[in-house]
């Protein structure tokens, strides 16, 4: 169970990889809304889980996602700055998550491969 609580955060930090990426090819058709509000709440996600997180560097992921989404969400056509601001703060989140399931993994006990 402790392993969906890992990789949730995960996933919501992709997702907004995701949403970002979509939004920003979508910035010149009349999509883009509906796009934005799924982007918005893929960040709003992202921060409610990096809030309850302790460390200096979840605070510095923190920090980063909500000067992005301040200065990128609240642009009507995010421009290519603003985009690349947005996916740089993501991807060090990311590599956050990366880390904590990289050491959950080690934690986990091996196993010996089934015997056929």
């Amino acid at each position: 169970m402790e392993a969906v609580f890992l990789v949730q955060p995960w996933v919501q930090t992709r997702t907004a990889m995701d949403c970002c990426e979509l939004c920003y090819q979508e910035r010149e058709t009349k999509d883009h809304l509906e796009c934005k509000r799924a982007q918005l709440a893929a960040y709003n996600s992202l921060l409610a889980v990096l809030k309850l997180e302790k460390g200096p560097e979840f605070d510095a992921a923190l920090k980063k996602l909500e000067e992005a989404k301040a200065k990128c969400l609240s642009k009507t056509k995010p421009d290519s700055e603003c985009h690349r601001q947005s996916q740089d703060a993501l991807k060090h989140t990311l590599g956050i998550y990366d880390k904590v399931l990289e050491d959950y993994r080690k934690r986990l006990p091996t196993r010996a491969p089934p015997r056929l």
